[in-house]
């Protein structure tokens, strides 16, 4: 067995897009040395914008102005601080989904430095 640190690949989507520079902050109180930030637009809002035809179903969709994805690599120890703080970063809106988060294993991780 080796030694060398467990990697995870934490990807966190974020509702509300003024929500990113608090968890940008926490990150680096954390201890997370980067990542890596998306905008994205779920599907509710391609729902309601691109296909006419399911316009009847655009009321199921919340309408936002779009989402933030924010991916990370970064050692398993620290998965669980950042998960505590999506949750805490989360429930300062009140509403249920501004932000989900989850991980995926890293087989190989290499940083690249100049």
């Amino acid at each position: 067995m080796s030694d060398a640190p467990t990697f995870k690949l934490m990807v966190i989507i974020i509702d509300q897009p003024d929500l990113v520079d608090e968890l940008v902050t926490g990150f680096l109180d954390i201890g997370v040395r980067g990542a890596t930030i998306i905008e994205s637009h779920g599907m509710g809002q391609i729902v309601r914008k691109e296909m006419p035809i399911f316009a009847g179903l655009a009321s199921l969709f919340p309408e936002n102005t779009g989402s933030r994805m924010v991916m990370s690599v970064m050692p398993e120890e620290l998965c669980e601080r950042v998960t505590e703080l999506v949750d805490e970063i989360g429930s300062q809106f009140g509403q249920p989904n501004t932000a989900i988060c989850f991980t995926l294993p890293v087989e190989t991780f290499r940083g690249i430095r100049h």
